[in-house]
């Protein structure tokens, strides 16, 4: 399972590179507007678990997630400058709850479950957009 996330992560950030310079605009801001928002959420919701979670294994998890897609965070904002495209500022509502549920939860499954879903979501994503 992590050797599958960190490869996810890694395959995200390198598509992030290469994909955009290929879309037309309007599918570009939508590209953007959805890679943002899964990259910010796992940032924010690593910082959460990082700080919570109770096998260290999954903290250190956390860590990589956080410097690996703060990392791709700032390449996607860099290449989505350079397209006169905009990053939206702040996680929309599905990802929100998904912290608060993060705030809330009692053990680590939540936080994996999500790390899953959202790694498979972001590969969905690239492989739509590539």
């Amino acid at each position: 399972m992590k050797t599958h996330l960190i490869l996810a992560s890694l395959a995200t950030a390198t598509c992030m590179t290469l994909a955009l310079p290929a879309f037309a605009a309007d599918s570009a801001q939508t590209f953007v507007d959805r890679a943002a928002a899964g990259g910010m959420f796992e940032v924010d919701s690593s910082k959460i678990a990082e700080g919570k979670a109770q096998d260290q294994a999954v903290k250190d998890f956390a860590q990589k997630m956080i410097d690996d897609h703060g990392a791709a965070n700032a390449k996607l904002e860099t290449i989505a400058g350079e397209q006169k495209l905009t990053i939206p500022k702040e996680l929309d509502a599905k990802h929100k709850a998904d912290l608060d549920t993060l705030h809330t939860a009692k053990d680590d499954k939540p936080y994996v479950q999500m790390q899953l879903d959202a790694h498979s979501e972001a590969v969905t994503l690239f492989e739509s957009y590539v």
